[in-house]
């Protein structure tokens, strides 16, 4: 059985919710990009193939959009695209000469029911019939300095079209461009911790930490566990919701936390309490809380492949690997006050150890760069699975929660 590649990255709205995913073509872990007119139609092709037959769109972008590159012989030919328009945005590629023919084949498939995107777009003002029908605009920032940029959007906004910043690589380019009047944003800019300065932190995310340290706590016995998740009412609201859910699938109800101590054991119980602590921070996006989910998911199944043990303690450092994001802070002052061993300590600050390469590789599928995705002796098709099935997991305990 031959391996199959997509690579996914995401598209954020202005509150930094995932709007949908841009599919990308791999061929496989070392290919990234696609040189000629022809390898570009079979990429196209291929990414359809993988993207709805092989891997199912459901578990690549759950209910967002999939934004799909097409070249030029997929616009014009009327039977090349064999696909459903429900969730599905069609990128005009930055190559593909703006003609009459294109204008009328986009017509047609804005009629059809697709939304249309021009990628990497630089204004003419010859592109207007093109610039007027499509949805959604895409800007390569890297390309334009400031005053360009501001000129670009002062331009464009008089369309209905929407405005989508790409390459954006900092929360800095982020905030200037979610002010200028951009709607969407893709880029590394989620990746990278942000610092916030003489500002303290909110009430609710330091009871989250404290939560944290009792939950990580390797000396708390059974009892402390269940006093740390009963003394909070909506923690063991959503523990015991969480469990009697059909996720889980238990015959029998269960009805207290020490029970669900007894049903899950010590171990997975503080996995998954200290899941529920992280979802309560309100003023972060759920698709914020499912990206620590998936690189904590993601590590763990990784350790499974691997067999190597405590795969409980990969899952908690691929979670934590994402607290920068969570709490605005950066990473090390915030596993200070946390109980963690030397190896997830050394892992979530050098990537070092084995955690730190599981660590490493969840991220790189997160930014879609599986090239450089490795762990132990696993082959691209392990790691491949192994990303699928984490973000189908985590989908799922997101919308649980």
């Amino acid at each position: 059985m031959s391996d199959v590649y997509v690579g996914r990255q995401p598209i954020y709205n202005t509150n930094l919710g995932i709007h949908g995913y841009e599919l990308l073509f791999r061929a496989g872990q070392e290919n990234a990009a696609v040189m000629d007119e022809l390898s570009a139609d079979g990429a196209t092709s291929t990414t359809i193939i993988n993207s709805f037959l092989e891997i199912g769109l459901d578990k690549l972008v759950g209910d967002r959009l999939a934004f799909i590159n097409l070249t030029e012989q997929f616009f014009l030919d009327e039977d090349a695209l064999p696909i459903s328009p429900k969730q599905v945005v069609l990128e005009i590629l930055e190559d593909i000469p703006i003609t009459i023919k294109l204008i009328k084949s986009v017509e047609r498939l804005k009629e059809a029911g697709f939304i249309i995107a021009l990628d990497d777009y630089i204004y003419n003002p010859s592109h207007k019939p093109i610039v007027s029908l499509v949805d959604i605009i895409k800007i390569d920032i890297m390309q334009l300095d400031q005053k360009e940029l501001i000129q670009h959007v002062k331009t464009l906004k008089k369309y209905k079209a929407l405005l989508l910043a790409e390459k954006v690589e900092t929360m800095e380019e982020f905030e200037f461009c979610r002010d200028l009047g951009f709607d969407y944003f893709q880029g590394y800019f989620l990746s990278r911790p942000r610092i916030i300065k003489s500002k303290k932190m909110p009430s609710n995310k330091l009871a989250v930490l404290n939560l944290l340290s009792v939950l990580n706590n390797a000396k708390a016995d059974v009892e402390d566990l269940e006093e740390a998740i009963s003394f909070d009412v909506s923690m063991s609201y959503k523990m015991l919701k969480l469990i009697n859910s059909p996720f889980f699938g238990f015959s029998n109800k269960v009805d207290s936390i020490k029970h669900a101590i007894v049903i899950l054991g010590r171990n997975q119980l503080r996995s998954w309490a200290s899941m529920i602590a992280l979802s309560k921070l309100d003023d972060r996006p759920s698709e914020m809380i499912q990206i620590a989910m998936t690189r904590g998911k993601m590590c763990e199944l990784l350790a499974e492949q691997a067999n190597l043990g405590s795969v409980e303690t990969y899952f908690t450092a691929g979670m934590f690997s994402a607290l920068d994001i969570l709490m605005e802070r950066e990473i090390n002052s915030l596993i200070e006050p946390l109980p963690l061993s030397k190896e997830v300590v050394a892992a979530l600050l050098k990537r070092e150890g084995s955690l730190g390469e599981a660590i490493n590789c969840a991220i790189a599928y997160e930014l879609s760069k599986p090239e450089t995705a490795q762990f132990a002796e696993l082959t691209t098709n392990d790691l491949f699975v192994a990303h699928i099935e984490a973000v189908t997991w985590a989908n799922m305990v997101v919308e649980t929660l």
